[in-house]
């Protein structure tokens, strides 16, 4: 029996172009694999969707706003006990008069319970140790973490098996 590959875009959303400041929103604490932790939006792509088409709908549906990509951050592979990922960062600034809201989110899927806008990188760095794509593509692009020591630290973790 094979296992279902996804193909996931995660946004790293900025208020303005070449601002500090970007958006982490919290996992629901019922989250099967990063309960609590926080991280980037994502949505996996439907039949069909570009990348750039998934991440306005991650702003779109859960942050109810609109913003702009504007640079491919990175793509991992990560085979976890229940599916394969192909995952996928892309920084976005938010669309003038925009907010980002995850209150707003109008999903069917992962709903966050939180959000802050944050300068601190490494407030996603828990995620990663834990196995979090879209954080340690994120804080690779930052130069805060080195690829093959996050591919190496995967192993036998629990959502790699």
């Amino acid at each position: 029996m094979s296992k279902q590959t996804k193909v996931t875009v995660a946004v790293v959303l900025h208020k303005a172009v070449g601002g500090r400041e970007f958006l982490v929103v919290r996992r629901p604490e019922g989250d099967k694999d990063f309960a609590g932790s926080w991280g980037f939006p994502a949505v996996t792509l439907q039949p069909g969707e570009l990348p750039e088409q998934g991440a306005a709908r991650v702003c779109r549906e859960k942050l109810g706003c609109r913003a702009t990509a504007t640079r491919f951050l990175g793509l991992m592979l990560q085979k976890r006990n229940s599916y394969d990922v192909f995952l996928m960062d892309i920084e976005m600034v938010l669309d003038a008069g925009e907010v980002a809201d995850v209150a707003k989110a109008d999903t069917t899927h992962t709903a966050y319970s939180d959000q802050i806008w944050t300068t601190d990188p490494l407030i996603v760095e828990p995620g990663a140790r834990a196995g979090s794509c879209c954080s340690s593509i994120f804080l690779t692009d930052r130069g805060l973490l080195d690829k093959a020591e996050w591919i190496d630290s995967l192993e036998g973790s629990d959502i790699v098996g």
